[in-house]
């Protein structure tokens, strides 16, 4: 039996965004353009901590302590307006080349999309704005709305909240999985966009609906 899905959330950085401007600046800060897949891990570890001790504090603050630790575990001196930097390059990130034109297909089969990220309600509107996305979404939402952090259940929680209808109905769809995994225990259904040098890690299976992109998100799903 085919599962039909009325809304459809999807996960901001990564999935969406192209993360590649980062590595120019990252190598400009830190010396090394190969500092993403740490700097991403220390991002996810601030927010988990601040779940676990209900300490919320905006993401990018989160990722500008990151990004001085990391410097500073280098012996590397860096101004704080050098680190803001490198955090203000992801309100500025492209889209994936294959991205509008997804969301444009989707939004023309009757899906309703949302954007659900980690992000600020600030940095997200940003993002989409710079990204030229905007007119696709009926909802930009940020775990700011309920100071928890993905993958917790909460802001999962609330994107059904938010959009209406039974959480069955919907379908997440991100590059990380954890995000997949989070959704799934508040009773949403994963897609895994399986971007490159992107693989599972997590115990267990993926979800059945894994894509190399949006593109190929689009035709497995009932038009």
């Amino acid at each position: 039996m085919v599962r039909l899905y009325r809304v459809l959330l999807f996960d901001v950085n990564q999935t969406l965004l192209d993360l590649s401007p980062l590595r120019p600046a990252l190598d400009s800060l830190l010396g090394s353009a190969d500092l993403m897949g740490e700097w991403f891990a220390r991002l996810l570890h601030g927010s988990l901590v601040a779940n676990h001790l209900g300490a919320y504090r905006p993401f990018g603050q989160i990722g500008f302590e990151a990004l001085a630790a990391m410097a500073g575990a280098r012996g590397i001196e860096v101004a704080d307006s050098a680190v803001r930097e490198v955090v203000e390059v992801m309100l500025r990130l492209p889209p994936h080349p294959e991205v509008a034109d997804a969301l444009d297909r989707l939004q023309g089969q009757g899906y309703r999309l949302a954007a659900l990220t980690n992000n600020s309600s600030t940095a997200l509107h940003a993002q989409i704005e710079s990204a030229g996305l905007g007119a696709f979404f009926d909802r930009l939402i940020s775990v700011e709305e309920v100071q928890r952090f993905k993958p917790a259940q909460e802001p999962y929680r609330h994107a059904v909240e938010v959009m209406g209808g039974n959480a069955s109905e919907y379908l997440l769809v991100a590059a990380h999985d954890w995000d997949v995994r989070g959704a799934e225990s508040a009773g949403i259904a994963g897609a895994f966009v399986q971007r490159p040098a992107v693989v599972w890690s997590l115990p267990g299976n993926p979800p059945d609906l894994v894509v190399s992109d949006l593109g190929e998100l689009v035709d497995a799903l009932p038009g």
